[in-house]
């Protein structure tokens, strides 16, 4: 009896604690701007199923983790899932010595999960440890990527070794409780269904025994139940204002992940807004807080990073953390600010705290990031990062006119004669001179319009890419045209720098005149342009059926309409692009290409959803770069390492980074840099 009031005083204060802590953690969320994440349910429903309980993050190779690190997680994970049943079976002893969860007696499910619950015990405790001696070892994704100052986390590393031996001791518990009771009942085991069933905690209340003697090992029972419970009491209270918060809000994370394509950046309502970018804690949206809330500080996302790995300012991790640190600091005030709407109007009710923006968040820190999503493929618990960074370069770019000073330039050669470079615009189709190319004026009924892009009309490296893919089409007999001189930008840097009002006028523009012409399908052999065509021009009223290079080539050779021959002996390694890759999942066509020509293919290490950057994604391509932080310089290295003789890419810009790679090593000579379409070229010409 006094156990059972003890018990209840306790759980009491513990639950309630929790909730109280849950609540306003729920108030923050609610005080959040708002944004729409409740569609398409069975969808998010799989990806719960594959992401959550599959832990498929966790198990698969990730260079940027220890295998060992994710079968650790999958363990504990599936470990308090299968314990639940043991949870509450050892609070509802408080108040009787014989309950059982119904269904889980012993002539139903009970013995077949008493050798579960034993087998998952012993294999939490070992992964436990495992657990500790990383962190004793000081795994270097853990204590961060940044100077100690702002790298490094005690707090947070005292919390996980805490909530690792509060697990390991709950591990340990629950052996001593249930081996102590077979230990006493020894005489008649099948009292308690059945000792063979829970073979580890028998092994534990057989040494009980030899060691104290059957009274002491049934006392020791009793002192482990307390200490099992009180600890579940403890940890429960300790995951709002911890790390381990994520053991919560992990799974509704990734639920509400965002399902629309990868490539596609949220449209700014730019006739009808009150601001332009983000710049308080108080207009990141819900999602962006669940975010927050939903850090594990594993460190896989800046282990992936190439700003990082290039000692660059940014770190995705710490700029989440620097947030969520934020935000709890300024959690009353967001709280009230929300209880102040409605008796008020929004645009009176100030905004919470600071300008992050340059305080919190440097600046140098958003232009570091290449939104390449190696940090979000990376994150188990899906968090989104490039679309915060965006938001908040959107903030610096039109509220404050504060950006690197070359992108003075760049806008303005984009917003005059449509293209970074600023060449003139009338030079966009010299490209095609003597090939007998039609455009779209002289021919527009042609099947496929092939949108040469910026780079592939202007740059003198990336016309031959072009040309070679002509040639290949006209080899082909494919029915295409060309805009010509019509052709214009689509605006995808200046979106990624945070340009939007930039970026939306170009898009429409150039919707326009696809619409004028009536295009359907388009060719592009440019993944940014693939990309925002494809993902982002339907915002915009721009639909169409999207085809990237590799593809219309690879159903032109399989259906016997394109002829090559196999004669590219050379060894090649083949570099993922971001856009291609990552964003779209464009990984096999290349690589069958290739294969076809005959090339011998090799990977890097990091390769296809783990492929570094080249280093010229999110604008940076226009930004002038530290010599001795260039991503390109350490792509090159990573794919000089495989020896090949030629780097084979899909994309103008990593052409150019790779290529100036190349250079810097002054390896010219001895490896090339060429396009797929390159190689395909030839192989076409030598059937």
């Amino acid at each position: 009896m006094i156990t059972a009031i003890l018990f209840t005083l306790c759980m009491a204060v513990a639950v309630g604690v929790f909730f109280y802590q849950l609540w306003r953690r729920f108030q923050l969320l609610r005080s959040a701007a708002p944004v729409s994440r409740f569609d398409r349910i069975p969808e998010r429903i799989r990806t719960v199923l594959v992401y959550a309980f599959g832990q498929r993050k966790f198990v698969r190779r990730n260079p940027g983790a220890e295998r060992s690190a994710g079968w650790m997680h999958f363990f504990i994970f599936w470990g308090f899932f299968v314990l639940s049943i043991q949870i509450l079976t050892m609070f509802g002893r408080a108040y009787s010595d014989s309950f059982v969860v119904p269904g889980f007696g012993p002539h139903l499910l009970g013995r077949p999960y008493s050798l579960l619950r034993d087998f998952m015990e012993v294999a939490v405790l070992f992964w436990v440890g495992v657990g500790l001696v990383r962190w004793i070892s000081h795994a270097p994704r853990l204590y961060g990527f940044l100077p100690p100052e702002r790298g490094v986390r005690d707090k947070s590393h005292l919390e996980a070794y805490v909530i690792l031996i509060f697990i390991g001791l709950i591990m340990v518990a629950g052996l001593i409780y249930d081996g102590g009771r077979i230990a006493a009942r020894s005489e008649n085991a099948q009292q308690i269904g059945g000792a063979q069933w829970a073979p580890f905690s028998t092994l534990v209340g057989l040494g009980l025994v030899k060691t104290l003697g059957v009274t002491y090992a049934h006392q020791a029972s009793d002192v482990a139940w307390w200490v099992h419970n009180l600890i579940v009491l403890v940890f429960l209270d300790l995951l709002p204002p911890s790390k381990h918060f994520h053991i919560i809000t992990a799974i509704p994370n990734i639920f509400f992940s965002k399902l629309e394509p990868k490539g596609q950046l949220s449209k700014q309502d730019l006739e009808n807004a009150s601001r332009f970018g983000t710049s308080h804690i108080d207009h990141f949206t819900w999602k962006q807080v669940l975010d927050m809330f939903s850090c594990t500080e594993c460190g896989r996302c800046s282990s992936n990073c190439p700003a990082t790995a290039t000692q660059k300012p940014l770190a995705p991790r710490q700029l989440l953390l620097d947030l969520r640190d934020y935000l709890y600091r300024h959690q009353d005030e967001m709280i009230k600010k929300r209880s102040r709407r409605g008796s008020e109007n929004d645009t009176d009710v100030a905004e919470v705290g600071e300008n992050i923006v340059g305080s919190v968040i440097q600046d140098e820190t958003l232009w570091s990031c290449l939104t390449c999503r190696a940090c979000e493929e990376a994150c188990p618990p899906m968090i989104e990062y490039v679309d915060k960074i965006v938001d908040m370069r959107r903030h610096l770019v039109q509220e404050e006119s504060r950006f690197p000073k070359e992108l003075t330039r760049t806008f303005k050669n984009m917003e005059t004669q449509s293209n970074p470079w600023g060449i003139d615009s009338e030079q966009r189709f010299e490209w095609a001179a003597g090939m007998n190319i039609p455009t779209l004026a002289d021919k527009p009924d042609a099947e496929f319009l092939y949108y040469v892009g910026c780079a592939g009309s202007y740059d003198d490296r990336n016309k031959k890419t072009t040309q070679a893919f002509v040639r290949v089409l006209q080899k082909a007999g494919v029915d295409f045209a060309c805009l010509g001189r019509e052709e214009l930008c689509n605006g995808e840097t200046a979106r990624r720098l945070g340009n939007e009002y930039l970026y939306q006028s170009m898009a429409q523009m150039l919707i326009e005149t696809l619409n004028n012409y009536r295009v359907r399908k388009i060719i592009v052999n440019c993944p940014h342009c693939f990309n925002t065509i494809k993902n982002e021009f339907p915002q915009f009223g721009g639909s169409y059926e999207v085809i990237h290079a590799s593809d219309l080539v690879h159903q032109l050779v399989t259906s016997g309409r394109l002829k090559i021959a196999p004669e590219f002996s050379k060894r090649t390694v083949y570099h993922d692009s971001c856009y291609y890759g990552r964003y779209n999942d464009v990984f096999d066509e290349p690589r069958m290409l290739l294969s076809r020509a005959g090339a011998r293919v090799h990977e890097m290490q990091r390769h296809r959803k783990f492929a570094m950057c080249c280093g010229a994604g999110g604008g940076r391509m226009w930004i002038e770069e530290d010599p001795n932080k260039r991503v390109n310089l350490l792509r090159t290295e990573q794919a000089l390492q495989t020896d090949p003789e030629v780097i084979a890419v899909s994309c103008p810009y990593c052409m150019t980074m790779l290529s100036d790679g190349i250079k810097a090593k002054q390896l010219e000579d001895k490896v090339q840099t060429l396009d797929v379409m390159e190689i395909i070229d030839q192989a076409t010409r030598s059937a």
